[in-house]
């Protein structure tokens, strides 16, 4: 390794902790002995996280912007966007536990795995009325809302609790999904969410610090 490459490395590391100071504390609050084991990887290890780390900063300048669009007035339509912006980075973030799986679908079941409990009965979604024809997890609502924005263009109709209302469940409304046997045919689903957006904003952070715990542990 050349003086200059050597050089480039170490300023990665003291950039992430300066960041880490200035940025993430506010985040992880009581994470100084993770921030530290971060910052002991080896290079290759560290440029892994720190690269998730990056993809989750865009994600979240992203979303915070788009929340406050949506407490605009005249209300814009921007929650399932901001939905279809985080499970895209769980996905991108937990590669690096797994990055042999070519599916999408199971890299954000494997990255809200460690929260399951806490997204249980507060994220829903089903097909018809009771009893449903079928339901669906709450991993699976985030991916499928994902799913048919991007390829449906579907961005109408809230989803997350408002935050002036403690029993007020959002009713996320309609969005699309198709069988695999079937792509041509879409099937309207119903789903609700008790969580507002910094409630899940939370427990996705809590699910991108274990899985990068994980990650450091390998």
């Amino acid at each position: 390794m050349n003086v200059v490459e050597e050089k480039w490395k170490k300023d990665q590391y003291t950039y992430f902790e300066n960041e880490w100071k200035f940025k993430w504390n506010k985040y992880f609050n009581n994470e100084t002995d993770f921030k530290d084991s971060i910052l002991k990887l080896e290079y290759d290890k560290f440029y892994n996280v720190n690269n998730a780390f990056g993809k989750l900063d865009k994600a979240l300048q992203i979303c915070n912007f788009l929340n406050e669009l949506a407490e605009q007035k005249p209300l814009q339509d921007t929650e399932k966007i901001i939905i279809t912006t985080l499970v895209s980075c769980a996905e991108a973030v937990y590669r690096i536990n797994k990055p042999e799986e070519s599916i999408g679908e199971n890299l954000v079941k494997g990255f809200f795995k460690p929260v399951v409990l806490q997204l249980e009965n507060k994220i829903k979604g089903y097909v018809g009325e009771m009893p449903y024809k079928k339901s669906f997890k709450p991993d699976e609502i985030l991916y499928l809302i994902r799913n048919d924005y991007i390829h449906n263009g579907n961005f109408i109709g809230t989803f997350f609790k408002k935050t002036n209302s403690e029993n007020y469940v959002s009713m996320c409304g309609d969005f699309f999904y198709s069988e695999k046997e079937d792509k041509t045919k879409l099937i309207s689903v119903k789903s609700e969410c008790r969580l507002t957006y910094q409630e899940f904003l939370t427990i996705f952070l809590n699910a991108f610090i274990k899985n990068i715990k994980k990650y450091i542990k390998k």
